[in-house]
């Protein structure tokens, strides 16, 4: 029993430095991408995330849904594509429903009409390859600053937690130990 609750307080801690890590690099990666280069959406290998947050591609993707975005060469009809919308100054993600000369129309799967506008190759980000349902609201949750401290404050309790019981089963071990030889010596 000793020996399985080592395992995995090792295994949790390594888990909890493993997030803690990978949140900081991110956060440190995005800040970087974004004040040094400009880039407003930072993409690690062609990709980049996205949480909806409208309901224009409903039933396909919800509201709080995350998504996951690939760059691609080059885009067909029925690919469901985000993209910069510079009328509006904001990313939407639609499908592709004409595609022409380097430039899309699109439509929302709810909408029931095309988007009045075509989309130039040159403002697509990528196309839709995961969507992960209702994972955008604790993505949201996380990248707000009271979220993103309850995750560290959380973390920081769980690894202390288990500092603490180890240090409880050092210590029946310890006395465990002293009352053997306690009992040793009565003899």
């Amino acid at each position: 029993m000793r020996k399985a609750l080592h395992i995995l307080r090792i295994v949790v801690k390594v888990l909890l430095g493993l997030v803690m890590g990978l949140l900081l690099v991110y956060n440190v990666w995005s800040l970087v991408s974004r004040l040094a280069f400009g880039n407003d959406r930072p993409a690690l290998f062609g990709y980049t995330g996205a949480v909806v947050v409208s309901g224009s591609m409903e039933p396909v993707i919800s509201v709080n849904d995350f998504i996951v975005v690939h760059a691609e060469e080059n885009y067909a009809v029925d690919d469901v594509i985000m993209f910069y919308d510079d009328t509006r100054g904001e990313y939407v993600t639609h499908r592709i429903i004409l595609a022409a000369d380097g430039y899309y129309t699109t439509q929302g799967d709810a909408n029931n009409a095309p988007d009045p506008f075509s989309v130039p190759q040159s403002a697509v980000v990528g196309k839709v390859v995961w969507v992960m349902e209702g994972f955008g609201a604790a993505v949201r949750f996380v990248q707000s600053p009271a979220g993103f401290f309850a995750v560290i404050g959380a973390g920081i309790l769980v690894w202390l937690g288990m500092d603490v019981i180890s240090g409880l089963q050092a210590r029946a071990k310890r006395d465990g130990a002293e009352s053997a030889v306690e009992g040793d010596e009565k003899k």
